[in-house]
């Protein structure tokens, strides 16, 4: 299954709310139930949000989905202007700092604005920028990590082989300096938005 990139990239921010709002004990009934029923930790299950919603529905019966909606919302603002895309506040400096770092990096920001433009596989944008071959490899795999950049499909390299295709996760980022730290406000692609189950559990309510 792909894992929603604004689930991805939000995930450790969710983690960090969740164990604070829900106190350790509670938390770590949950940390324990997602290693014994699916085997990864709760970072994963967070990432793969259908996961991680079963296994509060089994603690919280039908009050998971009001105590996900509030977690989130401690996490991101969803912002809408008109038929625009929606931009999204995330409020985690920790999570704004990585997207702050991965813009600040000459070699991820190449690669992140030639796969905005259109979706290409990880060989095909390092030769085509001329970019060291190691160590482009190394922050593409990171940029997939942390979520921004995305698999968009598959294409057939030169030698006929099956190779994934990846795309920009973010059209924009916005970074801003307050009191409670660094904060920036995003805007997804739009056919990224859609399935996010953080989205989603907030825009429905």
């Amino acid at each position: 299954m792909i894992m929603n990139p604004l689930d991805k990239i939000v995930a450790q921010s969710v983690r960090d709310v969740l164990e604070k709002d829900l106190g350790r004990h509670t938390y770590k009934k949950i940390e324990k139930e997602i290693l014994d029923t699916y085997g990864i930790s709760v970072l994963d299950a967070i990432s793969d949000f259908a996961k991680f919603d079963l296994v509060l529905r089994k603690f919280f019966g039908n009050h998971a989905a009001k105590l996900e909606s509030r977690i989130f919302k401690k996490v991101i603002v969803i912002k809408k202007k008109g038929k625009d895309e929606p931009s999204i506040l995330i409020k985690n400096p920790n999570t704004a700092k990585m997207i702050f770092e991965a813009y600040g990096d000459p070699v991820k920001k190449i690669i992140m604005e030639m796969l905005l433009k259109q979706p290409k596989s990880i060989p095909e944008a390092i030769s085509q920028s001329k970019l060291p071959q190691a160590s482009t490899y190394r922050r593409a795999k990171e940029l997939i990590q942390e979520g921004l950049l995305t698999m968009a499909g598959h294409t057939k390299a030169i030698d006929g082989r099956k190779v994934t295709e990846y795309a920009t996760t973010l059209n924009r980022a916005i970074f801003d300096v307050q009191d409670k730290g660094l904060s920036v406000s995003i805007k997804l692609q739009g056919k990224f938005l859609k399935d996010s189950f953080v989205f989603n559990s907030i825009s429905e309510r």
